[in-house]
């Protein structure tokens, strides 16, 4: 009894195993060519299958025309993108450099290939998510003073002063406190890059962030000196505000306040 038990579990065994490889070779089978192109031009191409991703191409900055971004790849025609809707609009193409997946693709596939077209937009067109205000601060504790703990217990504490000020929660919520890590060039940079940062904390004086950073002048609308204590030292850095809007004005304001002074500049 006990071998016709085993012969029946080897024979199932098998006949599983041959029914996986089966599923295996089948999907396999179902294979997308893949081609990435730019104003008419192939960029790159490849395949993918169920079980086989590609990594999406990247256009170099260089040959991106000035206030324009290089967001990735869309398969969709530009008279089906969503610019109305910040979160829909990103599911919509996949990012440069990002991995390229069968079932991102397969609606799109005709004849078995998908064709993808750049995605590059002028800086102004982009769709952008709400945010009350955003804080680029600089994460270099050596130069800045600024580290994720301080920058976490300060966002709290920012977010409480809002709270008493009766700005609504909905605003509360979309309060946006970003690090930047890296030299004054490539944070400045980013920080031009990213197009909705309302006020820098952290970094040198203007002549700083103009000179050895590339952020234009006339787009610094208010510069005040703002020394950090960290390990017992003092950094001489700076706030600088790069607009004008409400959580802008109501941030700069908490800033300077007492209470943002003690915090980040005990005994001053």
């Amino acid at each position: 009894m006990k071998s016709k038990k085993i012969l029946l579990v080897i024979l199932g065994a098998s006949l599983t195993t041959g029914l996986l490889s089966g599923c295996v070779f089948k999907s396999l089978e179902k294979e997308l060519n893949v081609v990435f192109m730019n104003e008419g031009a192939v960029v790159d191409s490849g395949t993918v299958t169920q079980f086989k991703n590609i990594k999406s191409p990247v256009i170099a900055d260089s040959y991106i025309p000035t206030d324009y971004r290089f967001l990735g790849w869309t398969c969709y025609s530009e008279n089906q993108l969503d610019l109305t809707n910040a979160t829909h609009f990103k599911t919509q193409y996949i990012g440069g450099g990002r991995m390229v997946h069968y079932m991102d693709i397969e609606k799109f596939a005709v004849n078995s290939t998908v064709t993808c077209q750049a995605l590059i937009m002028h800086k102004d067109d982009i769709p952008k998510d709400y945010h009350y205000v955003v804080l680029a601060w600089y994460d270099k504790a050596a130069n800045s003073g600024l580290n994720q703990d301080k920058m976490d217990g300060y966002e709290t504490m920012f977010k409480s002063y809002l709270s008493n000020q009766g700005i609504s929660q909905e605003d509360i919520n979309s309060v946006v406190f970003r690090g930047y890590a890296g030299n004054v060039g490539p944070t400045t940079g980013q920080i031009l890059y990213d197009d909705d940062v309302d006020i820098m904390l952290g970094w040198g004086s203007v002549s700083n962030i103009t000179t050895t950073g590339s952020i234009p002048e006339s787009m610094i609308l208010q510069s005040e000196s703002y020394p950090i204590v960290y390990n017992g030292e003092t950094k001489n850095r700076y706030i600088h505000r790069l607009t004008d809007s409400e959580g802008s004005l109501k941030l700069m304001e908490y800033l300077l306040s007492a209470e943002s002074t003690s915090y980040f500049n005990p005994g001053a």
